[in-house]
């Protein structure tokens, strides 16, 4: 038997591709032959993909699978790829939903991508429709493909892969971290629109200057095809006077980003769109409490392992990340928390929920255990604060 994933680009470090990995691996395992074809990848994971080129051999190779083999789309957005998936006809055909972002996010930054994501939400239904198994990794992707008109759609949630972290964190960016004696706060993500990082700005703004001046923010994440955006972000830190106190820390390796989970002191994220948000998994694996804005699959993600905030009030997320980080008790009940949290999501019970979809069983939905994710009492204190 074979199966043929489908990713755009395959990339270091990002949840998607990381999944695809996962999913490689997964069908060797059980004996399956296995590729991933993409139109790029990077570098540092190129052996594990074969570019498509749209070769009259690439295309008899897969007119040739048969019901037995499997065709798996990754969906995040336009691409010829999802042409070819909706051209074959001999191999079962699924689809994972991993949202697409909507366009206007990208309207003032980057028409191209305003475009791409325009048109994978028009062709999605279509392909929807053609698919033998559909798929979303959260409750809420879901949800959207529901609102489209489609009825059986499985959750199978992103894995956390704990092997991936399995090599020594950075001395380097180890002891620039710890080395200042202060309080760092963290966020992981590409530098998007949707991201909503001048939020995260505006909160550690009031922080810094408020009420602990010996504090850094890190900022980890490409702005590859959102440099319009990241250029916005740098002016409004010049502008809020916190160049020296803020880091674009770009792509990382994995033992640079475990340095930076290891050694910070909370996590902030003012996303307002997500389809599942993968770095808050990995922040609740390295025992970092999270202050997260309440947006999308968010809460599906975190449950009740952080602080999850209704209104973006930058004085009042400042005195939070106070709290987490001053209040010794209110810290552990969020680390411990975020343990359990994470532990739903390694990668061994990710293979228990891979062996359902090829077998057809029902899936667990991780997003039932999420509970209301915010603390009202932490919450109230905040506000007194504030």
């Amino acid at each position: 038997m074979k199966a043929v994933q489908f990713v755009h680009t395959l990339n270091y470090g990002d949840a998607i591709s990381g999944e695809a990995i996962a999913l490689k691996r997964m069908f060797e395992d059980r004996g399956w032959e296995a590729k991933i074809l993409a139109l790029h990848a990077h570098e540092k994971v190129q052996h594990l993909a074969e570019i498509w080129k749209g070769t009259k051999a690439q295309h008899d190779e897969l007119e040739s699978l048969g019901r037995e083999d499997l065709i798996f789309n990754h969906y995040s957005i336009a691409s010829p790829l999802n042409d070819v998936f909706g051209e074959l006809l001999g191999a079962r055909r699924a689809l994972l939903y991993h949202n697409l972002t909507p366009p206007h996010w990208f309207a003032d930054y980057n028409p191209r991508v305003h475009a791409a994501l325009k048109q994978g939400a028009s062709e999605l239904p279509a392909l929807l429709a053609l698919s033998d198994i559909v798929l979303a990794d959260s409750e809420y992707n879901k949800q959207e493909l529901e609102a489209l008109g489609c009825k059986d759609v499985r959750v199978l949630p992103l894995p956390l892969d704990r092997d991936k972290w399995n090599v020594p964190a950075n001395a380097g960016i180890a002891r620039v971290l710890s080395s200042h004696g202060g309080v760092n706060v963290l966020h992981v993500g590409r530098l998007a629109p949707n991201k909503c990082v001048e939020d995260i700005i505006k909160a550690f703004y009031f922080y810094h200057h408020k009420i602990e001046r010996n504090s850094k923010l890190w900022l980890v994440g490409i702005d590859i095809d959102t440099e319009l955006y990241s250029f916005e972000l740098r002016r409004l830190i010049s502008k809020l006077q916190l160049r020296e106190a803020v880091t674009f820390v770009g792509s990382v390796a994995d033992s640079e980003l475990r340095a930076l989970y290891e050694n910070s002191d909370v996590y902030l994220c003012m996303s307002e769109h997500e389809g599942f948000c993968l770095p808050l998994l990995e922040a609740m694996h390295f025992k970092l409490p999270i202050i997260a804005f309440d947006a999308c699959a968010v809460k599906g993600t975190l449950g009740d392992a952080g602080l999850l905030v209704s209104e973006k009030d930058p004085a009042l997320t400042a005195e939070m990340i106070n709290l987490l980080v001053s209040e010794s008790e209110l810290r552990r009940v969020y680390v411990e928390r975020g343990t359990a949290r994470a532990q739903e999501f390694y990668e061994e019970h990710f293979s228990d929920l891979f062996d359902a979809v090829l077998t057809n069983k029902p899936l667990q939905d991780h997003s039932k255990s999420a509970t209301k994710g915010s603390d009202e009492g932490a919450r109230a204190k905040a506000q007194s604060w504030a």
